[in-house]
């Protein structure tokens, strides 16, 4: 399976940390110049809805998330042209060897039929269930999909649907993959990977809204996230019955 590790240029000690992390344990991980959309005027931040990124979640975009989706965009479009699966690294990361190689075995075995699997650990609190064991690990499937795209493998199926629900950006990139109900792709994750994200500061940005409350903008990020809630909750039910026994909860001991 191919890797990309996204980065913007000017990030050089960013991309010889993740590399030779990754390196470390054998995997060749190709480096993929992102979109840095302080300084590229490039056509898929175009994509950007400012209005309704607002009304989803109730504060302007800042520049950097256009960027960030948009790279990752493009890897999906990369995963489509390979025609195979990929993984995706973000660059600011920290793993434990052995479990992360044994993450990259479960990956292996379920990404053709789960299309899209999270590998960065999950934290206790989550909402998922149990699928598939592999040792103290597990493959979950997500009812609730956690935040952050540090790292994940997907395959082109999956790639595409996210292409194809893409054709604005009306959220974060990590908040559009957790909304099902617009690319409705089930989400999974292997607990625990054995790989978080670092703790170097962010290039994307302050995300805090600036200024005065905008009470309209306040009403419809309240009636989109119960939305959302509501259509992921039927999007979780379609799934459990799409994905059939193989992939259905099931309770392992510890």
């Amino acid at each position: 399976m191919k890797a990309f590790c996204i980065t913007l240029k000017g990030c050089e000690d960013r991309q010889e940390t993740t590399l030779n992390t990754l390196k470390r344990i054998g995997l060749d991980c190709e480096v993929f110049y992102g979109v840095d959309a302080r300084k590229d005027a490039h056509p898929l931040l175009e994509h950007l809805d400012r209005r309704q990124f607002e009304f989803n979640m109730g504060r302007p975009c800042i520049i950097g998330e256009a960027g960030c989706y948009a790279s990752h965009y493009l890897l999906w479009q990369k995963c489509v042209e390979l025609n195979e699966p990929i993984i995706i690294f973000e660059d600011d990361l920290s793993i434990e060897d052995e479990l992360f190689l044994n993450t990259l075995k479960a990956v292996a075995e379920n990404i053709e039929n789960c299309g899209y699997i999270r590998t960065e650990n999950t934290s206790s609190r989550g909402m998922f269930y149990d699928t598939k064991q592999y040792g103290s690990q597990r493959l979950v499937k997500y009812l609730k999909v956690p935040q952050c795209t540090t790292s994940y493998a997907i395959n082109p199926k999956a790639a595409q649907a996210f292409i194809e629900a893409s054709k604005t950006f009306q959220f974060p990139v990590d908040v559009f993959l957790r909304n099902t109900w617009l690319h409705k792709q089930a989400m999974f994750g292997v607990r625990q990977a054995g790989l978080r994200g670092g703790n170097k500061p962010s290039v994307i940005g302050n995300r805090k809204r600036q200024g005065d409350k905008d009470y309209l903008v306040a009403t419809m990020k309240l009636l989109n996230k119960a939305k959302s809630m509501t259509l992921n909750l039927v999007m979780n039910g379609y799934h459990l019955i799409k994905m059939g026994r193989e992939y259905g909860p099931k309770k392992f001991d510890n």
